[in-house]
């Protein structure tokens, strides 16, 4: 079978399920719909990271191309995705069951969320810096009216923060983008070949060193405000908090990652032009300083979805060291620790979201007992919060082990200030949550449908078998990805990668 039609149908499936939503009469035919819609996305993604892993690119003309670190976005666009609409199905289906909303806005619910998806999957397997920048405006406009969507007073006080400094950061973006044109025009000339990802790193020794360093610094600020990196941070708290959790959950597990994906495609650009001297300092800066601001802020916390958001603030800066360190653990660890986070924190924003439906509120303190009230829901959150922390047996463990090694050997006083701020974060995190966990139930809640529950339920069980299969054992499509995309990054992949 033609590699383009996998790609054609990855692409353009979550269109067509979002359009559908809007005409959709019933709940049952909704959950017809999202449920055809994963099967499609799944089976997809399955051909085209297969195709890339066998070590053959896709490429449709000249504006769409996979390789190794497209295919690993679109397998975690998908994975996340597709176990999002599932739970997507049962979260928002228990709201509509309670009344809480009408049958309109569970359509429009959809129709965002499957526009959303699309947007990322474009961004993801679109070679063209440009096109790239309107994808990811896309899911912001999107995002934004998802995390207003409640229209409470806060959410939509939420939403507004979330759209003015998500365009302020890609108003820079676009200026680091013109920048980087500017510089590929004078060698590459006027066209489409000068804003392709792929030809501006072959180009990219002989662009001029003063722009694609200034490029640079405007990319990192803009992506980085939409990844979350601190101290461009201050909209995803809020965000988080006030979102629908099936949208903080891809909020974190995904929107973070593309804006992360995109500031490491121009990274590699300006890496091979300038060398990675200029941009490592600054990244591994801006991650310490993410990591220190959110362990510091978890500890505060009252509400339990914005303790997951600081968390996903501390988890992109745990990333952006491991790329600024570079070599073969630093970068093998950075896309390791991207992928475990993914399934990790979409799996505690969908235990936090059981645990939401179930007392109607969001006060750490009044939670308790969760292990004893809900096993399921108590035992899931009290893994995610393990992997969360860096524990072993999960695979988030082994990243940062391999980040502190890579640090170590650059410079030993990074790899001491990163352990620090990571037992920081470690200490935060479990204090905060094992109260909910452990003890006796104060309140006994509402029980969510059965029919909810059966969506909800599939969605944690595929997150938590991916989520611990990682930890023990690499599959090899996945090692066959690891590969050229470490090598993308100039490290040396001589050794073999575990």
């Amino acid at each position: 079978m033609s590699a383009v039609a996998p790609l054609a149908v990855l692409t353009l499936v979550p269109l067509l399920a979002g359009l559908l939503s809007l005409v959709t009469p019933t709940r049952r035919a909704m959950e017809w719909l999202q449920g055809a819609h994963v099967v499609v996305l799944l089976v997809a993604m399955g051909l085209v990271v297969g195709r890339v892993a066998a070590g053959n690119d896709i490429v449709v003309g000249y504006l769409l191309r996979v390789d190794a670190l497209g295919a690993f976005m679109v397998l975690m666009l998908a994975i996340v995705g597709a176990t999002g609409l599932l739970y997507a199905l049962g979260y928002m289906g228990e709201e509509l069951s309670r009344g809480h909303l009408g049958h309109s806005r569970y359509r429009l619910f959809f129709c965002l969320l499957n526009l959303y998806l699309w947007a990322m999957l474009s961004a993801a397997t679109i070679d063209n810096i440009a096109l790239m920048w309107i994808a990811v405006e896309g899911s912001t406009l999107a995002a934004a009216l998802l995390v207003g969507f409640e229209r409470t007073k806060a959410a939509l006080e939420a939403g507004w923060n979330y759209i003015i400094l998500s365009f302020i950061g890609i108003a820079l973006a676009l200026f680091g983008t013109v920048l980087m044109y500017y510089a590929a025009e004078r060698v590459l000339g006027v066209g489409m070949e000068a804003l392709s990802w792929r030809a501006l790193r072959l180009a990219a020794p002989a662009l001029d060193p003063t722009t694609l360093k200034l490029a640079f610094v405007f990319v990192l600020i803009g992506y980085g405000t939409k990844a979350g990196v601190a101290p461009m941070h201050t909209w995803l708290p809020d965000a988080h908090a006030q979102a629908p959790t099936p949208i903080s959950a891809m909020l974190s597990a995904l929107m973070l990652n593309i804006a992360l994906y995109a500031v490491l495609r121009l990274k590699n650009i300006v890496d091979e032009g300038v060398g990675p001297a200029f941009t490592s300092p600054i990244v591994i800066g801006l991650g310490l300083l993410s990591i220190a601001i959110a362990a510091v802020f978890m500890l505060i916390q009252r509400d339990y979805k914005r303790l997951f958001a600081y968390s996903s603030i501390e988890h992109v800066g745990i990333a952006l060291v491991g790329f600024g360190v570079g070599g073969l653990a630093g970068v093998f660890g950075g896309f390791f620790h991207m992928l475990n986070h993914a399934l990790a924190k979409s799996t505690a924003f969908y235990a936090a979201g059981l645990v939401l439906l179930r007392h109607g509120h969001r006060v750490t303190e009044r939670v308790t007992g969760l292990l004893r009230q809900g096993p399921a829901t108590g035992g899931v959150m009290l893994a995610s919060t393990i992997a969360l922390a860096g524990m072993p047996p999960f695979g988030l463990f082994i990243s940062e082990v391999l980040i502190v090694t890579a640090a170590y050997h650059q410079h030993p006083w990074i790899a001491a200030v990163f352990l620090g701020l990571l037992v920081l974060a470690f200490a935060t995190l479990l204090a905060q949550v094992l109260p909910m966990i452990l003890g006796e139930p104060r309140e006994d809640g509402q029980r969510v449908g059965g029919l909810s529950r059966r969506f909800t339920t599939g969605a944690l069980i595929v997150n938590i078998a991916a989520l611990s299969s990682l930890g023990f054992y690499m599959p090899g499509f996945l090692h066959n990805l690891f590969i050229p995309m470490v090598a993308l990054f100039g490290a040396d992949v001589a050794v073999k990668i575990p």
